[in-house]
């Protein structure tokens, strides 16, 4: 877009000669037909900012508009000039002001002539905020200014502090953290988070206030699948934290997903361990709800884990053209880019997956003309799509270390593609463990997901005997039934993938 704007710019300004010399001293109206500016915005500091200076350029005489905090000199003009724009100081005696923004307009013959710059003027945000408890911060507008009162911080994150004023506790996202016990009031900005739960973009922090404890936790444990808060309650919960980083719990639906914990816990250390957790609460999501772990307590392991994929960091290459979340958001037009698509530092979704060690088995109706695996293979976000319309995808898993022997067991997170009509494909999959010259395959569960039925993830478990070890190469894909389909008709067998592990077994 700058690039246009910058050719339109000099195009304007070659003609300017041009239209100015066709004028006849006879012309009624003078009124520029087009008006263009170097910038579209001016940033100014609150106090002695110097005036800034920039390009205007039109095919005839143009005049501005501007508020009176704002001085443009000259006021109106034609043809090729620079044009200077000052502002007054935005203080009332030694108090700074709220801050200004505010367009300045410079105006030719129609309204399609307009340009327009947006000038910015530092003040002070909080100026006429009224300090808050922390309950009344949903109830503000995103990026709406807040002075939350009387927080005392109770734990640091790695990206702020978490908060509470005795009956509401709050996160704050912050580069500087009060020493935890500390009471300040806290000046920043409302936000809310993919959940919805509001928090605080710290601008500054001001020691005092009266000082709170934590509420005591409420265990969640058998409630977890009903359970919900408006605010960020501290809970307890029981159960057994999984290499996907959730918490299950034994027989519920939902799961607690750990987006974060305070410094000094690595939960990660912890996977495949029973654990007892006090977290604050983060809201309600498609798997469950969120928490922020604040305590853990080590119960032993409960299995041993040899290899698990959740794509999460595929973040970098699903958020640079956003990927969409199919099954997340119940939306079967939700965006999926081909794997050789998003690129980040020159290398495509498809390469970094090859280079940790994946591969992309692929075939086609016979009526199908081949394609590569990375242009049948789909970026979600984060999880894969795999295949379309005539066109059949697998994954093959990197190798990984199993002693010789061990049972193991593979499970996953899938999901099957639902079509225009609200019918699902009839997907079948199968996983096929390959060592040497001998290949074992294991029936996948069939779905259970009805035609019209909201998206939802399918948790499956296989056991893989002692077929597995350490020369094997694990793959996931349709049946053979599916590889490739035999006929005139050409079905789709589509399917999303996530959160693939394999255990020993139980």
């Amino acid at each position: 877009m700058k690039v246009l704007f910058k050719y339109c710019f000099v195009a304007l300004a070659g003609l300017v000669g041009l239209s100015l010399a066709s004028c006849s001293d006879d012309d009624k109206d003078n009124s520029a037909k087009a008006v263009l500016a170097s910038v579209s915005s001016l940033s100014y500091e609150a106090k002695d900012a110097p005036a800034r200076t920039f390009r205007v350029v039109s095919d005839a005489q143009w005049t501005v508009d501007a508020p009176e905090w704002i001085t443009v000199d000259p006021a109106t003009g034609s043809g090729d000039i620079t044009v200077s724009v000052a502002v007054k100081d935005n203080y009332e005696g030694d108090v700074m002001q709220l801050p200004r923004r505010e367009t300045i307009v410079f105006h030719g013959a129609t309204h399609a002539s307009r340009c327009e710059i947006l000038v910015i003027q530092e003040g002070d945000p909080f100026l006429t905020a009224t300090p808050i408890a922390a309950a009344e911060l949903k109830s503000l507008a995103d990026d709406a200014s807040a002075v939350v009162k009387n927080l005392t911080v109770t734990d640091h994150l790695v990206d702020g502090f978490m908060a509470t004023d005795g009956t509401t506790n709050v996160q704050v996202l912050a580069a500087a953290k009060p020493a935890v016990g500390t009471t300040v009031m806290a000046y920043g900005y409302k936000k809310s988070d993919k959940a919805n739960m509001a928090y605080v973009e710290l601008d500054h922090a001001v020691e005092g206030g009266t000082a709170a404890t934590l509420p005591a936790a409420e265990d969640i444990t058998a409630t977890i699948d009903t359970y919900n808060s408006d605010n960020r309650a501290l809970v307890a919960i029981d159960g057994i934290y999984d290499a996907s980083g959730a918490i299950i719990v034994n027989g519920a639906v939902a799961k607690a997903n750990v987006v974060a914990a305070v410094e000094g816990i690595d939960m990660k250390a912890l996977s495949g361990h029973k654990v007892f957790v006090e977290a604050y609460y983060g809201g309600i999501v498609n798997s469950g709800i969120n928490v922020i772990v604040r305590k853990v307590q080590d119960k032993g392991v409960n299995e041993v884990v040899y290899f698990f994929e959740d794509f999460e960091w595929l973040e970098p290459w699903s958020s640079q053209k956003p990927a969409g979340d199919t099954v997340g958001d119940n939306n079967s037009d939700a965006t999926a880019q081909q794997l050789g698509t998003n690129k980040v530092d020159g290398v495509s979704t498809y390469q970094a997956l090859l280079d940790k060690g994946y591969e992309f088995p692929i075939t086609c109706h016979a009526s199908k003309s081949p394609r590569e695996p990375q242009g049948q293979c789909y970026l979600q976000r984060n999880y894969l799509k795999m295949g379309l319309t005539g066109y059949y995808s697998g994954i093959t898993l990197p190798k990984f270390e199993v002693p010789e022997g061990t049972n193991t067991t593979i499970s996953f997170s899938w999901s099957v593609q639902r079509q225009g009509s609200g019918k699902y494909d009839n997907t079948q999959l199968v996983v096929v463990v390959t060592d040497a010259n001998k290949s074992t395959m294991f029936d996948v569960p069939a779905h259970d997901l009805q035609d019209n039925e909201a998206y939802r993830w399918i948790q499956t478990s296989v056991d893989l005997g002692d077929a597995v070890t350490s020369n094997s190469r694990i793959t996931i894909r349709n049946c053979d039934a599916q590889w490739p389909v035999v006929g005139d008709d050409v079905p789709a067998f589509r399917y999303h993938i996530d959160n693939i592990k394999i255990a020993q077994s139980k």
